[in-house]
Parts: C-alpha cells; sequence; structure tokens
C-alpha cells in the first residue's frame, strides 16, 4: 500500500510540476474537471450502495455542464463578473430543473425527494465547491496576481494538513479525536496538523514574497490556521460519507491513494474560503 502511494503521489507531482512549469491553466483546468466528475461519480456509486436511487447521469451531465460554463467564463469572459455571475447563476438554476424534471417523468414516485435531495448534493458538494480551484487558477479574485501559484500554496497548505497530522499523531497521539467517524485521527495529530500548516503557510510567503504578496503578513498565519481547521472538517465529512455507505474509499481510481473524492476531500471546502479570502483581502 506504502509502495503504491508513494508511486502515485510522485507521478501526480510530476504532472501538475509540468503544467505549472509551462502554464498550462486549461490543462490545469480540465484535470480538475476531470477530478472533480469521478469523484462526483463514486459519491453516486457510495449511495447506490446503500441501495439508494440516484440520477447518476443527470447529475454527471449537470457538473460537466457546470464545468464548461466556467471555462468559458473564466477564458471569454476575464473581466465581466455581472456576465459571470449571471451565467453561473443561470447554468445552477438549469441544474436543479433538469434533475427536478427527470424526477416529474420518472414513473416510481417512491423516494422523490430523497432521489432528488442525494442527487442535486452531489452536484453542489463537488463540482460546485470544486469549480473555485480553477477560478483561483485564473487569477480571478486577485487581477494580476499569479493565480497558479496562489492555487499551489492552497493545495500545499491544505495537503500538509493531514502530513502533519499523521506525523504528530504517531508519534504523540493518546486522545482520540472522533472515533466513531476517524479511528485513528487524534487530539494531538489535530493541533500537529494545525501547527504544521502554519508554518508552511508562513515560510512560503516569505519564499515566495513577491507572488504570494497579497497574502503576506498577519493573513499567512490566519490563512494557515483556516485553511487547516476546515481542511479536518472536509476530511471528516468524507469520512462520514463513505462510514454512512460503509466503503474504505470512495474508489480506486487512483492506486494507493483510493479514489478521487480521497484526494480532493479538503480541497472541497478549503478552495471557496481561500478564493472568498482572497476577494475580501484584494
Amino acid at each position: 500500500m506504502f509502495r503504491s502511494r508513494l508511486i502515485s503521489s510522485i507521478l501526480l507531482i510530476i504532472l501538475l510540476s509540468v503544467m505549472v512549469w509551462q502554464e498550462y491553466r486549461s490543462a490545469l483546468f480540465v484535470l480538475v474537471s476531470l477530478l472533480g466528475l469521478i469523484a462526483q461519480w463514486e459519491f453516486y456509486v457510495m449511495q447506490e450502495a446503500k441501495g439508494l436511487k440516484v440520477f447518476k447521469k443527470a447529475g454527471l451531465v449537470c457538473g460537466a455542464t457546470f464545468f464548461v460554463i466556467t471555462y468559458v467564463c473564466l477564458v471569454f469572459l476575464p473581466n465581466e463578473p455581472d456576465n459571470t455571475q449571471a451565467l453561473e447563476t443561470f447554468s445552477i438554476l438549469c441544474a436543479i430543473l433538469f434533475i427536478l424534471s427527470r424526477q416529474v417523468f420518472e414513473k416510481k414516485q417512491t423516494t422523490a425527494v430523497t432521489t432528488v435531495a442525494l442527487t442535486l448534493f452531489g452536484f453542489f458538494y463537488i463540482p460546485y465547491l470544486f469549480h473555485f480551484i480553477p477560478k483561483i487558477i485564473f487569477n480571478e479574485p486577485v487581477p494580476g496576481g499569479d493565480g497558479i501559484l496562489l492555487a499551489i500554496y492552497l493545495v500545499a497548505v491544505t495537503k500538509v494538513t493531514d502530513i502533519g497530522a499523521y506525523l504528530w499523531g504517531s508519534c504523540l497521539g493518546r486522545h482520540k479525536m472522533i472515533p466513531t467517524i476517524s479511528p485513528k485521527k487524534t487530539w494531538e495529530g489535530f493541533a500537529g496538523g494545525i501547527a504544521t500548516a502554519v508554518a508552511l503557510s508562513v515560510l512560503l510567503t516569505w519564499l515566495l514574497p513577491e507572488p504570494l504578496a497579497v497574502i503576506g503578513g498577519i493573513h499567512a498565519w490566519i490563512l494557515g490556521a483556516m485553511l487547516s481547521l476546515v481542511s479536518v472538517v472536509g476530511d471528516l465529512a468524507e469520512s462520514v460519507i463513505k462510514r454512512d455507505s460503509q466503503s474504505k474509499d470512495s474508489g480506486a481510481v487512483i492506486p494507493g491513494i483510493g479514489g478521487a473524492l480521497d484526494l480532493v476531500d479538503s480541497l472541497l471546502y478549503t478552495g471557496p474560503l481561500f478564493y472568498s479570502y482572497l476577494l475580501l483581502i484584494s
């Protein structure tokens, strides 16, 4: 397991490094979209494994359409926030109406509310929350900033929380955090993960003062703490979903890591938070 996880991690890092080095923003967008749609599909599969009905195809169509509209807004309407907001709102409304219409023409109406609710939750939980990362990559919240480096900062601080929590928890962990949801997490690991994230946040803004100038100073400390806290919430939220469906991993797309949802779970929460914070301080 460790060997597979290490190989998968190295390959992902190499792939991302090439895209970042060449500034392939469109390629990064495609990668984010694919991960988001695979994660959405995994969520629907977990619900079906419980015997619950979802409109899997309809939900995925809505997710893919939303990503396409996001790309159109970022590439062709980069300086038109009003039109961008209007298109995004319209696409969300269409998604809701499409899924409701799908239920209207369904022969069996015994689980209508549950089916619509789960299908829409899969759409908002993954494609909608995940689309904030492409927005950061394309510099939308900070005009003239380095969107790719800001996105790297986000991913690094989010993921180092898990690494720090694992290392500190393995060495010092004594008190279980929420054993009914995640038996291996400890309060010592939780504190260590936050401390590690804050330290990396401050370090990155010190090493890259110009491209990360907008989040320098006190913002580095605030973001380090906020992103790590929300990262833990995102990880626990996915643990609740997996435990509810009696699944160890969301899938097996990435050897050693699990599914796409296992990979992006915490980013679903830290992405919108970071985007909103950038809008406020800029």
